[in-house]
């Protein structure tokens, strides 16, 4: 299966000749640190918080009781999710592609295990993945406790707190070094539902120049869900794996994160068979003049 060494030989071998970074790598950094900042201050801007350590719970900047800050997160709660089924069933799962930060914390471990593979370097990369384990954890920590606590709490309240965030980080590190993009193929209950909201959609990976194809296989080494990117037209259906069903489509279960694209552009030498975005019409072919007869 591709997820693992073969994957990174082929993503970073590629890359490593080609010299600088794709553009799909910087979209994605872009979006996701913007997109974890916006959630991030939510919750240190005063916008919504519910703490359950002073009982002080926020909404738009005043406090208000339990019940209400339960009420004000359940509405942009449902709003969002209406947002992404429709996002999912008309565009695919770009969120999974370009802004999951599980995702990037799997392809930054990726990165690191790659480039920083040998030597004293290889634990300086575990420390830089779990820093950012740790700051992603303090994000979701944010949203249900004051940062006070660990200065004015009882040593109980001190204890819960720490329990907690340690617990968080220690799941994120143990989730992205143990499993790392495995989890996003076979186990991550977002990736599920999103599969199954949009088993069609209105983009896809698509084979628009086979004949530059090269069949070298760099496109199916690089996915990280184990499909054939060449093929997604076909919209086969791949057996259950982990907490996905059976029968999901290919289509529902592409992440649009364009590896396979990367992937295909740095190893043709002409114009890239591969292509991601929106899916093309098939182009008609002329009609042919029917003969008069005489």
């Amino acid at each position: 299966m591709p997820v693992g060494v073969t994957r990174l030989k082929t993503l970073y071998g590629l890359a490593k000749k080609r010299g600088s970074v794709h553009r799909y790598t910087w979209i994605r950094w872009a979006v996701g640190i913007a997109f974890t900042a916006g959630v991030a201050l939510l919750p240190l801007t005063g916008v919504l918080r519910i703490d359950l350590w002073s009982g002080e719970h926020l909404w738009l900047g005043e406090e208000v009781g339990l019940i209400e800050a339960i009420k004000a997160f359940a509405f942009p709660f449902l709003a969002i999710n209406i947002a992404i089924i429709v996002a999912s069933r008309f565009i695919g799962r770009y969120l999974c592609g370009f802004v999951c930060p599980i995702g990037a914390l799997n392809r930054l471990d990726e990165w690191f295990a790659w480039r920083w593979r040998k030597g004293r370097r290889r634990w300086l990369a575990h420390a830089i993945v779990f820093v950012a384990c740790a700051l992603l954890a303090a994000v979701a920590f944010s949203f249900w406790s004051d940062w006070r606590v660990f200065a004015k709490g009882s040593p109980a309240a001190v204890t819960v707190a720490g329990v907690g965030l340690g617990g968080t980080t220690l799941v994120l590190f143990g989730t992205v070094r143990g499993l790392g993009m495995r989890f996003c193929r076979d186990y991550c209950p977002s990736g599920v539902y999103f599969a199954v909201l949009g088993p069609t959609s209105m983009t896809t990976v698509e084979f628009a120049h086979p004949e530059e194809c090269t069949d070298c296989g760099a496109c199916e080494k690089s996915c990280p869900v184990d499909l054939t990117p060449r093929e997604l037209a076909e919209e086969g259906e791949r057996p259950g794996m982990g907490f996905y069903p059976a029968n999901l489509s290919d289509y529902a279960l592409c992440l649009r994160c364009g590896d396979c694209v990367a992937a295909c552009e740095d190893s043709t030498p002409g114009p890239t068979p591969l292509r991601l975005g929106f899916k093309r019409a098939p182009a008609e072919e002329p009609a042919k003049s029917e003969g008069v007869e005489r």
